[in-house]
């Protein structure tokens, strides 16, 4: 019975083996954990549309927005780990886990992180008709009005974090305005619904270079180039600003090693393509290429460096 037994578990291994030196044999779905038409769901599908090339096999993009990512991460959480569902998202997926008090996941066990696609910086904006040009004008504006409303895609994103812990050190009267994704509040900050916003360069970048918004400052730990004059926050005398939006890519827990590897490499090589690292930089941001270690490094490191954040800035779970 322990021969019969260790024969049919050598098969197993074997098959397994195959399946994976096969992979893939069958389409793909990459779950973008937010809505069409934002930064991580443009990506997704460039990169989808390359890694459809390379491979000869075709890969689906599906769309499962809400609740800050947990929908779209919780539901390839419970897929098998073979490589066929990968989750796509943003820094929510390290802030989560800090933010939140209960999760229906494990983020540090459930997932195998794959690739880093893109960083991007994000920007402290006010509407144009304030005649607001630099943040002493706005320390200005903060003295004589009792609340500034700021505006970001959501509750839990980089954004969000980033205004609260600005609210914290500097002493602005700012309220935070969630709202359904990053196009509505750019929308209303464009028409003065709200005064003051903090997004992504993607988002921010069509609306900086018409001149609809103006940028005060960036979180990040270096100047934009293309926007050299704006200042960091870090310059400005506010410490803790090297807070960046980036898009990643997972699947679950225990998928092959040679999965994992065949995606890293798949992940770059498509990030890489003239198309698609051009595009990435005229947003403002960085193209991702960090091989699978260092991915995971980076991944641990940025739930950690997060979860101070949330803690010093007294952010609570709204």
């Amino acid at each position: 019975m322990k021969f019969v037994f260790s024969i049919s578990l050598a098969a197993l291994f074997i098959s397994a083996a195959h399946a994976a030196d096969a992979y893939p044999s069958k389409p793909v779905t990459l779950v973008v954990a937010y809505a069409a038409g934002g930064m991580t769901d443009i990506l997704t599908r460039k990169v989808a549309a390359d890694l459809q090339a390379q491979t000869g096999q075709t890969f689906v993009v599906d769309n499962k927005p809400g609740a800050t990512g947990q929908i779209a991460t919780e539901y390839v959480g419970r897929r098998p780990a073979d490589g066929y569902t990968i989750l796509v998202g943003a820094t929510s997926h390290v802030i989560n886990p800090a933010l939140k008090k209960t999760l229906p996941y494990d983020a540090r066990k459930a997932f195998d992180p794959v690739a880093l696609l893109a960083i991007s910086p994000n920007f402290v904006l006010v509407n144009a008709g304030l005649n607001i040009r630099t943040f002493a004008d706005l320390k200005a504006y903060g003295k004589s009005h009792p609340s500034i409303p700021y505006g970001t895609a959501g509750i839990g994103g980089a954004p969000h974090i980033i205004g609260e812990l600005l609210r914290a050190q500097s002493g602005l009267p700012l309220v935070h305005v969630a709202y359904k994704g990053a196009g509505p509040a750019m929308a209303d900050l464009v028409s003065g619904q709200v005064p003051f916003g903090v997004a992504e360069s993607v988002t921010a970048n069509a609306y900086l270079k018409s001149g609809k918004i103006v940028p005060l400052a960036i979180a990040s730990a270096r100047r934009s180039d293309q926007f050299p004059t704006v200042p960091t926050l870090n310059e400005l005398g506010y410490k803790g600003f090297e807070l960046t939006t980036w898009v990643g890519a997972y699947v679950p827990a225990g998928t092959p090693p040679q999965v994992l590897d065949m995606l890293n490499k798949g992940f770059r090589k498509a990030i890489a393509m003239p198309a698609t690292s051009e595009y990435i930089r005229s947003t403002g941001s960085e193209p991702g290429d960090m091989d699978l270690p260092t991915y995971r490094a980076f991944v641990l490191s940025e739930m950690e460096k997060w979860k101070g954040v949330i803690q010093q800035a007294g952010v609570k779970d709204e």
